[in-house]
């Protein structure tokens, strides 16, 4: 009995240590590890811990302690606050796969030196649709962030223009039919059109081992 007990007190020193002295994206990052160790392809999955994860990598930013505000509020479709410019943030991120690090980082895919198509990075925005003007007046006040994981660690981190995301989101409303999900409306980035987005962080460590 005793030697049970031991155990659960050096198992709790274990995680105290673990909480204390490692961040979210590095738990997280051995979490998908032990997953992938015990046959679990992805195990996480909508997880809130990429918000502050991604304000980590951005000055000033500080993640918001709930998942959303409702309407109404300044901090109505954001994440986080951004200190410096003394306004909201939207993060929005994609999980890349093995097989999707090719386009990330450009790797060559042939004897001709031709290399993977860019990657196409997504965000989705639920809940931006209909003529009330509520979601268009948050998010055209609001940055707009785009975070790049792979086994939940953060490698990318892209600032799509606020005009082309809102273009794009009220051109997608507008061709929505009726009768169809008010959710998904989606802002797709391909990193060649360097004309539509600011570069914000980049793991130039991971890139490199990835190349």
């Amino acid at each position: 009995m005793l030697n049970e007990e031991k155990i659960k007190v050096m198992k709790m020193k274990n995680v105290d240590a673990l909480v204390e002295n490692y961040s979210y994206e590095e738990i997280a990052n051995a979490l998908v590890l032990k997953g992938e160790k015990d046959g679990y392809k992805k195990i996480t999955d909508k997880t809130k811990w990429r918000e502050p994860s991604m304000a980590k990598y951005l000055k000033g930013h500080v993640a918001f302690d709930k998942i959303s505000a409702g309407k109404g509020s300044e901090k109505y479709g954001a994440d986080a606050h951004d200190t410096y410019k003394g306004i909201m943030a939207e993060y929005k991120s994609k999980a890349v796969s093995d097989e999707e690090v090719r386009n990330l980082v450009g790797k060559v895919k042939n004897k001709k030196g031709d290399i993977y198509a860019p990657l196409t990075i997504s965000g989705i925005y639920n809940g931006a649709y209909g003529t009330k003007t509520d979601w268009k007046e948050a998010y055209a006040k609001h940055d707009h962030y785009f975070g790049v994981f792979h086994k939940e660690r953060c490698v990318l981190i892209i600032k799509p223009h606020t005009e082309y995301v809102m273009s794009t989101l009220i051109e997608n409303d507008n061709n929505r039919k009726p009768g169809s999900t008010t959710n998904l409306n989606t802002v797709k980035v391909n990193l060649a059109d360097t004309s539509l987005y600011e570069l914000s962080y980049k793991d130039e460590e991971w890139f490199l081992d990835n190349k």
